[in-house]
């Protein structure tokens, strides 16, 4: 079999034949690289062999035979990804795609494969037709007991004693919209391999896409939005206001908790969401909105006033001990001095449980549509909603919450109709007017005469008959003066 200095052929046990070449050294982590291929026969491993030389010599050393897994250690490595768009990642990496994917050649995986995942999903999110049907208690050779039972599914990923929280797995399909974002995943990978040239193409090109389909916003109502508020208030004022400022502002729940005592002129009325505060694997972090820049947002005085009123009850109880409160204090927070704020899943819980208890079903993220909704019904355009909602562009609002703008649609649809009828009516009026023998010296029993006839009540009709009818005397009065120049 070839062999050369800087590669060789190999039968394997099986009976294929397995290619090997240096390819020298990686000038950033110092790692050999060396290119790998299996084939099939001992003629198509010596053209192998020719090949991968070639690309040796040409600086080119592509892993031909890499893992998928290794494709998608390689794109997190590179890809510069947001913490919470990488957090994201990791979990559909972590629980989807590895599992099913991950010790699958990367040139081995078609369109037809990542068709088959998503069919999967759709079905289960949990793929547990890849999962055994028992679950054992401890991992290794056992003796099976009590302990060892059907696919359940768990109330926590830690380890736990399971109790009635635990429940027989059913199939729950994953949404759309979080299938769309695995397939987004594995394209983005295979496109990061296919630049790297370990594939030839991307399949997920050729893939079926699930739609992302439409969310329907489902906002509380007013009426709903005002007993959650009461009962709020009534019981915990801090979280009160925050659904308040919620409902008021459509600030996201990172960026209410991101506000600072800095950020809010309550004498100008307006609030700067410069920051959205998030949770991630246990790391606190500050970052910039989606928009990749904060945004102000004007506030009424009642909003004002109520969150002036907390911030200087809360000042003052402080000042009792001795501690200053800080401008930059977040407004929002477990600490008395407002050193840090509240964890965003602990407002998120807080809202369901007073939610349930008014009967509102949406989530605490429906306090924005509520004040989309609101404002759109009311005629606000379209521009000044997004950019009070933090939207890029308007079209993203009018995605969501084009139903929302039919009010103002109708207000809309009715102008010109209502333009044309008085028009109509009142050319009517007129060839009526111009029929009579001669005017009238009684203009409001003509208009309740002839009003009628041109569809138009009588106190419509009256002043646009008297403009008739100075037109008429203009008219007579000139004609006079031209006949008269005429005679002399």
């Amino acid at each position: 079999m070839a062999t050369t200095a800087k590669g060789h052929i190999e039968r394997l046990p099986s009976g294929s034949y397995r290619v090997k070449v240096y390819a020298g050294t990686d000038p950033v982590t110092g790692k050999e690289r060396r290119l790998r291929e299996t084939c099939p026969d001992e003629t198509t491993a010596t053209v192998a062999l020719g090949r991968l030389l070639k690309e040796a010599e040409g600086h080119v050393a592509p892993e031909r035979d890499a893992l998928f897994g290794r494709v998608l250690d390689v794109y997190l490595e590179v890809t510069e990804l947001a913490a919470t768009t990488r957090v994201t990642h990791e979990s559909y990496i972590r629980r989807v795609i590895r599992p099913v994917l991950g010790d699958v050649k990367a040139r081995k995986i078609g369109p037809d494969t990542l068709d088959s995942l998503n069919a999967a999903l759709k079905r289960c999110s949990r793929l547990c037709g890849r999962l055994p049907r028992t679950e054992h208690h401890a991992e290794g050779p056992h003796t099976c007991d009590d302990r060892c039972g059907p696919l359940r599914d768990h109330r926590t990923t830690r380890p736990h004693d399971c109790d009635h929280r635990c429940v027989l797995h059913q199939c729950t399909p994953l949404k759309s919209s979080s299938r769309l974002k695995v397939l987004s995943i594995v394209s983005a990978a295979l496109s990061l391999a296919k630049r790297y040239k370990w594939i030839d193409e991307n399949p997920a090109e050729s893939a079926t896409m699930p739609s992302p389909g439409d969310h329907e916003p489902d906002p509380p109502t007013p009426e709903q939005a005002a007993a959650l508020l009461n009962l709020a208030f009534a019981e915990d004022e801090e979280f009160g206001l925050f659904c308040w400022t919620a409902f008021t502002t459509g600030g996201r729940r990172g960026e209410l908790l991101g506000l600072r005592e800095e950020r809010i002129d309550l004498a100008a009325l307006d609030f700067w969401f410069r920051k959205n505060y998030i949770v991630k694997g246990g790391a606190q972090i500050e970052k910039t909105p989606k928009t990749g820049k904060g945004r102000h947002v004007s506030a009424d005085p009642l909003t004002c006033e109520l969150l002036g009123g907390y911030l200087a009850r809360r000042r003052t109880r402080m000042a009792t001990v001795g501690v200053e409160v800080p401008r930059t204090a977040f407004v929002f927070s477990p600490d008395p001095a407002g050193e840090v704020p509240w964890n965003p899943d602990t407002m998120t819980h807080r809202y369901r449980r007073y939610a349930d208890r008014v009967g509102i079903a949406s989530s605490l993220k429906e306090t924005r549509h509520f004040s989309a909704t609101q404002l759109l019904s009311a005629g606000v355009d379209l521009s000044t909603v997004a950019g009070r909602l933090g939207h890029a562009e308007g079209s993203t609002t009018l995605r969501y919450y084009a139903q929302f703008t039919r009010p103002a649609d109708q207000r809309a649809a009715a102008v010109i109709p209502a333009q044309l009828d008085q028009l109509r009516k009142k050319q009517r009026l007129r060839q009526l007017f111009g029929q009579l023998p001669e005017v009238p010296g009684d203009l409001a029993a003509l208009a309740a005469r002839l009003g009628p006839l041109a569809g138009l009540d009588a106190d419509t009709s009256l002043p646009w008959l008297a403009a008739f009818a100075a037109e008429g005397a203009s008219g007579s009065r000139s004609a006079g003066v031209l006949a008269g120049d005429r005679t002399a």
